[in-house]
């Protein structure tokens, strides 16, 4: 069985058995699982010395390893990626999210980023793993329309919507309109970036605020300025990462220098919107496993994430945690919350 297995179905199903007893024993105890253990676990009624063989056979296929001659098999990389594409496969193999997690979540009330980073927060909380939001780079959207909005006697909200339904707001220093100046404004200035990137559409006001000066229209140019501000990029929100904290208490982090190099990764806001924009490009559910995230930094970790917002996604939310994860709890709680919150985008 030297040669790549590609689906968990390709094994012969006591070994399928047996490697899915070690995968599930070293996800319970992060320690390297002896044979002895696994011929317990899997109660096929064979010999020790067929599960040794078993697992000398799962090593020659790459979904074992062992760090030395003594010591117990681990799971690899290729083996959790047979295991995870089995229960994408096979959505009624995959535990059922309890209602509870819904209750927990609830209904947006009022602002929609607190509503996300709840939802993060709530899959921390319910996977023991790190919760993320990410918004998709949203410079790159084309824009629906623009909409001002005075919010008081000295500033006006810009909310920016795209043809994807994503919102962005920014609030601007701005005294001078009324609510009914700014619907006639927002009305104009919609049909200029329709269809159009920010940058754009950044562009487009400001070939229009030169056309303006020349025609010395001065009210019409005040507000173009107003506009362009308005669609001054502002991506506070872009990426939310939920309490670090559960990385400690995991043993893959146990090593300093490992734990360090991961807490970098995921303070460098830019390089994790790099791999997260990356991660979801494809439709649907993803999950990301060790090396396929190519990143050095997070080569030890995960990531289970699902887009929000249709597709392309505008959006998403996610986990990421070490290799060693109940991918059969976290992928359905990622996507039910997903699932729910892209309910509440629409």
């Amino acid at each position: 069985m030297g040669e790549r297995v590609r689906a968990l179905a390709d094994l012969p199903a006591r070994t399928r058995e047996v490697l899915l007893c070690v995968i599930g024993e070293y996800i319970a105890t992060g320690q390297a699982v002896a044979s002895r253990s696994a011929l317990r676990l899997a109660d096929l009624g064979v010999s020790a010395a067929t599960i040794r063989a078993t697992m000398n056979e799962l090593m020659d296929a790459g979904l074992l390893a062992q760090v030395h001659a003594s010591a117990g098999r681990t799971p690899t990389d290729a083996a959790f990626r047979l295991w995870v594409d089995f229960l994408l496969g096979t959505p009624g193999e995959v535990r059922r999210v309890g209602r509870g997690v819904e209750a927990r979540l609830g209904e947006p009330e009022g602002d929609l980023d607190e509503y996300l980073r709840r939802a993060a927060d709530l899959l921390s909380q319910a996977t023991g793993q790190v919760g993320f939001f990410v918004g998709l780079e949203f410079e790159r959207q084309r824009l629906q329309r623009v909409h001002f909005v005075r919010v008081s006697s000295e500033r006006v909200m810009a909310l920016l919507v795209s043809d994807g339904g994503a919102v962005r707001s920014r609030l601007i220093e701005e005294a001078e309109s009324d609510q009914r100046a700014l619907d006639r404004i927002s009305t104009r200035v919609s049909e200029v970036v329709a269809g159009h990137s920010l940058e754009e559409a950044r562009q487009r006001l400001a070939d229009e605020i030169h056309t303006e000066r020349l025609r010395s229209d001065a009210l019409w140019r005040a507000s173009l300025v107003l506009c362009a501000e308005g669609l001054v990029s502002d991506d506070d929100e872009e990426l939310y990462i939920a309490d670090r904290s559960a990385l400690l208490r995991q043993p893959e982090f146990s090593d300093v220098e490992q734990l360090r190099h991961l807490l970098a990764a995921l303070e460098e806001k830019e390089r994790m919107l790099r791999l997260l924009n990356k991660i979801m490009r494809a439709d649907g559910l993803q999950v990301v496993i060790g090396r396929e995230l190519e990143d050095p930094g997070v080569q030890l970790c995960a990531v289970v994430t699902a887009g929000l917002g249709g597709s392309p996604p505008i959006g998403g939310l996610g986990v990421i945690g070490p290799v060693r994860m109940r991918y059969d709890r976290v992928i359905p709680l990622v996507r039910r919350v997903s699932e729910r919150v892209g309910e509440a985008l629409v």
